[in-house]
């Protein structure tokens, strides 16, 4: 059963890393790692757009992240192609974790076919793919709970992974210090924000 939301409210969650989630936050030292975890699916091929029109996989370097937070523990994820030609996401994003001293957390990742199967999105420069993601809020201290203050995406198609940024259903920018988690749940790719985080 999930906590009540003892920390930090579902206000405050409205930037989980803005501060740390700029180009020098992308240069960290080493490639943030996936949270690792259970997973209810086998993990999504990099690459797997074959027949899709668009050009090929986007990878970490073709791409920027934003998460906006819609209620405590769930947000939506815009992943946008900010590269100079058309590239295709397929799959589900690859959610990573960083501690305030940049090392990798790990706690369980369920994948879910959540609003549905992943729709493979052809994207050309500037548009926007979407994938909805919810964590188990815990208490600071609890075993099991980590404490983030970065939050990194990897599209299916490989590469580098990006800092993404997190805003909140208030609209607020402020940095948000710290973000107890002890599970993630990283739904499906999908052309559109209809139903995305509906579940």
């Amino acid at each position: 059963m999930r906590r009540p939301f003892r920390v930090i409210t579902a206000a405050a969650l409205l930037c989980t890393v803005t501060a740390c989630a700029g180009d020098a936050g992308q240069e960290a030292a080493g490639e943030p790692g996936p949270v690792a975890g259970t997973r209810s699916t086998a993990p999504v091929p990099a690459g797997s757009v074959a027949g899709v029109a668009g050009g090929e996989a986007c990878t970490g370097e073709d791409i920027r992240a934003a998460a906006t937070v819609q209620d405590a523990g769930v947000a939506l994820l815009a992943i946008t192609n900010a590269s100079d030609g058309p590239c295709t996401l397929d799959g589900r994003p690859t959610l990573g974790l960083r501690a305030a001293d940049g090392s990798a957390l790990t706690v369980p990742v369920e994948e879910v076919e959540q609003p549905g199967p992943a729709t493979a999105t052809a994207l050309d420069p500037g548009e926007t793919a979407f994938a909805g993601f919810k964590w188990t809020i815990c208490d600071l201290g609890a075993s099991g709970c980590a404490v983030a203050t970065t939050l990194t995406v990897s599209p299916p198609g490989g590469g580098t992974p990006v800092n993404a940024t997190i805003t909140g259903v208030e609209g607020g920018d402020q940095a948000v210090e710290r973000l107890p988690v002890s599970g993630l749940q990283v739904g499906t790719i999908q052309p559109s924000t209809q139903g995305v985080v509906a579940w």
